[in-house]
Parts: C-alpha cells; sequence; structure tokens
C-alpha cells in the first residue's frame, strides 16, 4: 500500500505547485490549460488523473470552503 503524504501548497498526487502546474490539453482540441486547486488547503489540483486516484468518500468530505 503506497502512503500520500499531504502537503499544503503542493498536490497530494503528482507534486505540482502554482510554480509548476500540470498542463492537459483541452476538450476536443481546445487549449492547453493548467491546473487549479479543488480544496481550500490546497493539496489536490483539478488534473482528472490526480482526482481519479482520491477515494470517492475523501472527495465527497474535502474542504472545499473553510467557515469563519
Amino acid at each position: 500500500m503506497t502512503t500520500i503524504v499531504v502537503t499544503t501548497e503542493k498536490c497530494r498526487v503528482c507534486g505540482c505547485t502554482d510554480l509548476n502546474p500540470c498542463l492537459s490539453p483541452g476538450g476536443t482540441g481546445g487549449p492547453v490549460t493548467r491546473c487549479v486547486w479543488m480544496d481550500f488547503d490546497h493539496t489536490l489540483c483539478s488534473n482528472l488523473r490526480c482526482i481519479a486516484r482520491v477515494p470517492l468518500g475523501e472527495l465527497l468530505e474535502m474542504p472545499i470552503l473553510r467557515s469563519a
């Protein structure tokens, strides 16, 4: 079993950061786009390959917005 280390400002799956984001082609031949953060703590990027590696239950409980 692989352990995933969570560090803020760095994707826990691929390791991308704000300064080194994932780049992926747009749908149907669209322009290349950079990833964005999926959670408030900036621990998971929007790359579909990264999202697919996180269990669904964890995605549903992910803090998208932090309450004040």
